[in-house]
């Protein structure tokens, strides 16, 4: 007989991810004889298929820059026309990377430390070349090239996340291949992603972060691993804090007897964060500490950027975006407000909802409250989406949900570039592109539907556990369900929560 870790006849927190066979423990994804990771099924991890749909999504994404790379719209001003605007081109030259500065310490940059030392590694890596014109040209290769190695990781990541059933699968889910390929080829293709995949660095702390969810799903020691890992994609960009928050309402969950994760499960991958960002954090802190502390200025002083609800509102005159006060508090207060919400979601709800489920929900609701919302942020949230994708209602309420909002992201991404187009234009005289109130539409477009991709979210997080829903029970393999009145996701002699993975045949 096999039994979970975490003591005799009980589950580690967060359910069904290790088994004994004999007295070797085997972590999910592992074949009990060391060989290729299989499911109970006889499902291999497709590593090789992942790794080549995040290639494919790499090339794609450069092949999207082709008009400015090959085509010189970056040198004679078509940029905006073309929709192959990068900050990485421009930002050589503006940060003095060309000039051999090294970033923080002869100039500031608006970055946080990781995604500052990765511009000052590749900018050293060709400086060798013959003129200004070529390295420029190289410095963007050569990102794209380490972008697009992100994005194959987090495709990797994504597919064996997904194709195990989750952060937190059910006990005995059997490894589903199809499910791998579908995810990963969602999270590299989705033509969202394609356009905007080298406009900034974003892939280098999406990567970072999605890898640390994996390391964190294995569940004891190596949460400490994965916390590190999203340590380090705090460095990189921000947004990958806020997986604390969603970690922290599922343990108050289980203090309230809901079911959900233990305290340790919180606690490792905050300590394994806090540590690896000191780590890359101090010694810029100390070498240079006003260069280091400009991010940090920086987020808080700048002004209403394009994509913000503010700037839209702003534009009809219905809101002051110009007070950078007003702002910044109405951007607090509105997350807050968010956070709050999505917490009592997650403690009042039948079963302990998914991590991956209120983490998608949190980002999103960061975006929406920000007072920037770049098009390339729309990276941040197309693997929590597929992470997250609903498993109680059903194939087609999900899939026109995500359909419809990557729609409007690739309507914005467009109308971003026309409107940019517009607005230079202006000041020259002339006319072209898409004026405010086009560009708006698309801005509420946008809006629109990811609140509405949230709600289909929300919607599932409360159908699991009514009568009729499809069950996580129903999969090969997994317990029986339990009897009424049980606590959810907990059954005889089981002291921690087994995060429900419900069943139903929608994809990923």
């Amino acid at each position: 007989m096999t039994s979970t870790s975490g003591g005799a006849g009980r589950p580690s927190a967060g359910g069904g991810q290790t088994t004994a066979a004999g007295t070797r423990r085997i972590p999910a994804g592992e074949a009990a004889d060391g060989g290729p990771a299989r499911g109970a099924a006889g499902d291999a991890v497709p590593w090789a298929a992942l790794a080549g749909l995040g290639a494919l999504g790499a090339l794609l994404g450069y092949l999207a820059k082709y008009p400015c790379r090959f085509g010189g719209a970056w040198l004679d001003g078509g940029q905006y026309a073309a929709a192959c605007y990068s900050d990485v081109f421009p930002l050589y030259y503006r940060d003095g990377l060309d000039q051999g500065l090294v970033p923080y310490i002869d100039k500031p940059v608006e970055y946080p430390v990781l995604t500052g030392g990765l511009m000052h590694l590749v900018a050293r890596a060709v400086s060798g070349l013959p003129d200004p014109l070529t390295r420029a040209l190289a410095y963007f290769d050569v990102t794209a090239l380490v972008m697009g190695v992100c994005l194959t990781a987090t495709v990797l990541a994504t597919g064996w996340l997904v194709g195990r059933g989750g952060v937190h699968p059910p006990d005995g889910t059997a490894f589903d291949r199809r499910r791998a390929l579908l995810a990963g080829g969602v999270t590299a293709l989705v033509p969202a992603g394609v356009l905007t995949a080298y406009i900034n660095w974003d892939h280098l702390a999406v990567a970072l972060f999605t890898v640390g969810l994996a390391l964190y799903a294995r569940g004891d020691r190596w949460q400490w691993g994965g916390g590190a890992l999203i340590g380090l994609a705090v460095a990189a960009k921000f947004y990958p804090f806020l997986v604390f928050g969603p970690i922290l309402v599922l343990v108050l969950r289980r203090l309230l007897g809901r079911g959900g994760l233990a305290a340790g499960d919180l606690l490792r991958p905050l300590g394994g964060a806090a540590a690896a960002w000191a780590a890359v954090n101090a010694p810029v802190a100390l070498a240079a500490p006003e260069g280091w502390a400009t991010f940090f200025a920086f987020s808080s002083e700048r002004g209403t950027d394009w994509g913000s609800v503010y700037y839209v509102l702003g534009g009809h005159g219905l809101f002051d975006s110009g007070d950078h006060d007003l702002v910044n508090t109405f951007g607090t207060g509105g997350l807050a407000v968010a956070c709050a919400l999505i917490a009592v979601l997650g403690v009042t709800a039948r079963r302990p909802p998914r991590l991956e489920q209120l983490l998608l929900l949190t980002v999103a609701a960061f975006l929406i409250t920000n007072k920037v919302w770049s098009p390339q942020f729309v990276l941040w949230l197309i693997p929590l989406a597929v992470l997250a994708w609903p498993r109680n209602l059903g194939t087609w309420p999900p899939v026109a949900a995500f359909a419809l909002w990557q729609l409007a992201e690739v309507g914005y991404f467009f109308g971003i570039w026309q409107h940019l187009l517009h607005t230079t234009a202006a000041a020259q005289g002339a006319d072209a592109g898409l004026d405010f109130e086009g560009y708006a539409l698309l801005s509420l477009g946008r809006l629109v539907t990811l609140v509405l991709l949230c709600g289909v979210t929300v919607a599932d997080v409360m159908a699991a556990g009514r009568r009729g829903a499809a069950d996580p029970a129903a999969a090969p393999g997994s317990p029986p369900a339990a009897a009424p009145g049980a606590e959810p996701g907990r059954g005889p002699g089981r002291g921690a929560w087994t995060a429900p993975g419900e069943g139903g045949e929608s994809a990923p």
